[in-house]
């Protein structure tokens, strides 16, 4: 499907969270890049991430460039650059974790400040509800892992609540959309983003939720504050807003890919 390809040599191939291929390969000349292939959600994970890339592409931000792209018959590849630097979760051995943290929130407030102009098509919080109703119509979450790890709710109460309080939430930042430590590469003084999928314009709050998550998980909650000491001193965390993304997130983690792909793949679309 990708042209060119026959030049590159495979260095590595690994699988996505949703059953995407990942091709980590180099040309002639030794420079890397990535070949990402996947069929249904993966497909269409991938097409918000071909969107989401071209958008950001002139925004003075350090992203993996596009070669090519292509999507048929419910697949997709996208081709892109590599992005130099070392995920910053992996650098915590070696660098001071204060100093990764501080890196961390300047890059956020750097990225929230992305102008959001005609950026209506990329992920949006009523795009993120939309995907979830839709998830529920075709059954396909774990409604008893869902609601073991939910106190008891069932996928239906959390998405009601919701879409109750979707109103309480901005659009005010450009929101990476999955902004976690691995997400974040450094080199030297230097930063970079990759795996922007997600990325549109919405409430700060989804990446702030996204964050906490991953700096409880590589570095312990204690180091929580802080990230935001540097990414805002005075804020007031909302908390209620940092678990309603929470909460969405609980869709993605008891979502039974296999058995979205095997709707999609029977009715030619879902």
């Amino acid at each position: 499907m990708i042209k060119n390809f026959n030049g590159y040599e495979i260095v590595e191939t690994i699988t996505g969270r949703l059953g995407n291929e990942i091709v980590r390969c180099k040309n002639k000349s030794g420079q890397i890049f990535f070949l990402k292939t996947g069929h249904g959600l993966a497909a269409k994970a991938l097409k918000q991430e071909f969107l989401a890339l071209k958008y950001l592409s002139d925004k003075k931000i350090n992203i993996p460039k596009i070669i090519d792209f292509n999507y048929k018959n419910n697949i997709a590849q996208l081709l892109i650059t590599n992005v130099q630097g070392i995920s910053s979760h992996k650098l915590k051995d070696s660098l001071d974790k204060e100093i990764i943290l501080q890196k961390t929130a300047e890059a956020l407030k750097k990225f929230h400040q992305i102008n959001k102009v005609k950026a209506d098509h990329l992920t949006t919080i009523e795009k993120d509800l939309a995907e979830i109703e839709k998830y529920l119509s075709l059954d396909v979450i774990n409604v008893e892992n869902f609601m073991a790890n939910n106190e008891g709710k069932s996928p239906k109460q959390i998405f009601e609540y919701l879409c109750r309080l979707k109103q309480k939430h901005d659009k005010d930042s450009m929101t990476h959309g999955d902004y976690c430590l691995p997400n974040l590469l450094l080199d030297g003084e230097s930063f970079g983003f990759i795996d922007l999928g997600d990325c549109g314009p919405g409430d700060k709050y989804k990446d702030l939720s996204s964050i906490e998550g991953s700096i409880k998980r590589n570095f312990g909650s204690e180091w929580i504050d802080v990230f935001y000491k540097y990414y805002d001193p005075l804020i007031k965390v909302d908390r209620e807003k940092i678990i309603y993304y929470q909460l969405i997130d609980q869709f993605d983690y008891h979502l039974n890919i296999e058995k979205y792909n095997n709707l999609h793949r029977i009715n030619g679309g879902v």
